[in-house]
């Protein structure tokens, strides 16, 4: 039976294809967040997980001051252009992250080489586990060791967020290139997206590990979706303004200002309020069963996330709802909800690893039976965050 090459394999052949000069292997992790849904813009707490699997990037010098940009992913497009090209809006193709974490290390640093880079991943793309943000940490972290900069790892994770902001457009919160920057092998972090504290909270992966189940749905309207429920909490937010003007952010509305003042808001928008203040709580409750090692409670307020994005943020579909469904009523799952903003996508479950089989066979069974859709499961242990791998 012929055995496929690693990605990390893949790369580093590829580029010595071409290439004369020794490369360097780096690797920056996905992330899940897992608990904290849709809290990043509203002000409150997230539970991200870097997973061990992400993206690897071959790198060599250049002597010619071009870049080459290369990726697994998309094998006929591959991108050559020199280092003084690189500009803001440039492409809007799949080289703009990377292109954009070099465009903004050369403006950090002054300096830029030619290199070549030959990308791969193992995590899936458009899934909700931050594929984007995992090529702007690892060609952040990739440049830096070949600068031969000191670690700073406040100022990588603003570099590759700035990728995304200012250079590819997007306009998105700190979280994913904070969660994958600060990955720590078993562990979930606990950031705080108005204080911006942190704080790593066990999770053993002998204990737990991170299944990611596909619902073969596309995330299309997610974008047009994500923006209208920004804009309802920021009405919501204007409404509760008018009887607690020191409301800054939704986070900050309570369970008995909600109580109070909640008949102010159109049904819709309490709903919208009503899961935000849920998941403060369940965040909070989350944390608290880390720190105490009960895995399972922290699995139950994933599961109560997620029929709370189903019913008050309305952000679900039938199939990740179905998915849910399978995987919660198999013996040795803690819990689970959808990933990402929803609408499509990937479902995240925290699972005990002697439960592996029975679960895969199960969920792929379950969603079959309840959708007539094919899935499979893909496994992850919390992970450490951007590095060097011996090539």
């Amino acid at each position: 039976m012929e055995v496929t090459p690693a990605p990390q394999e893949r790369v580093l052949a590829r580029i010595r294809e071409r290439s004369r000069e020794i490369p360097r292997l780096f690797f920056a992790p996905g992330r899940a967040n897992l608990l904290g849904a849709h809290m990043d813009y509203n002000g409150g707490q997230v539970m991200p997980v870097a997973l061990s699997k992400g993206t690897y990037a071959a790198v060599a010098p250049r002597t010619d001051g071009l870049l080459r940009l290369a990726s697994e992913q998309f094998p006929d497009q591959a991108i050559e252009l020199p280092v003084d090209a690189l500009a803001p809006r440039r492409t809007d193709g799949w080289s703009a992250y990377a292109e954009g974490a070099l465009w903004t290390c050369r403006r950090a640093w002054g300096e830029l080489p030619g290199l070549d880079i030959e990308l791969a991943a193992d995590l899936p793309m458009a899934k909700g586990l931050s594929s984007s943000a995992s090529v702007e940490c690892v060609t952040v972290a990739a440049v830096a060791a070949l600068l031969g900069r000191e670690p700073d790892v406040e100022q990588h994770i603003h570099l590759a967020h700035a990728a995304e902001t200012e250079y590819v457009g997007v306009r998105c919160g700190i979280l994913d290139q904070t969660a994958i920057f600060l990955g720590r092998p078993d562990t979930v972090l606990l950031f705080d997206c108005l204080e911006l504290t942190r704080e790593h909270l066990p999770l053993d992966g002998d204990r737990a590990e991170v299944a990611i189940m596909d619902s073969g749905t596309a995330r299309e309207l997610a974008s047009s979706a994500f923006n209208r429920r920004v804009a309802e909490c920021t009405r919501a937010l204007s409404v509760l303004q008018e009887r607690i003007p020191w409301l800054t952010c939704l986070r900050d509305v309570t369970r008995a200002a909600l109580d109070e003042h909640g008949g102010l808001l159109e049904p819709m928008l309490r709903s919208r309020v009503e899961h935000v203040v849920g998941e403060v709580e369940r965040t909070e409750r989350g944390a608290a069963a880390l720190r105490a090692g009960d895995v399972a409670g922290f699995g139950a307020q994933m599961s109560g996330a997620h029929a709370s994005l189903r019913d008050n943020y309305d952000v679900s579909t039938a199939e990740l709802d179905a998915m849910v469904e399978a995987a919660i009523t198999v013996p040795g799952c803690y819990g689970a909800r959808l990933t990402g903003a929803g609408f499509g996508g990937c479902v995240a479950a925290l699972v005990d690893p002697a439960a592996r089989e029975d679960f895969e066979q199960r969920v792929v069974g379950g969603y079959r039976e309840r959708t007539g859709l094919d899935t499979e499961v893909q496994w992850f242990r919390p992970a450490g965050g951007p590095r060097e791998l011996g090539a």
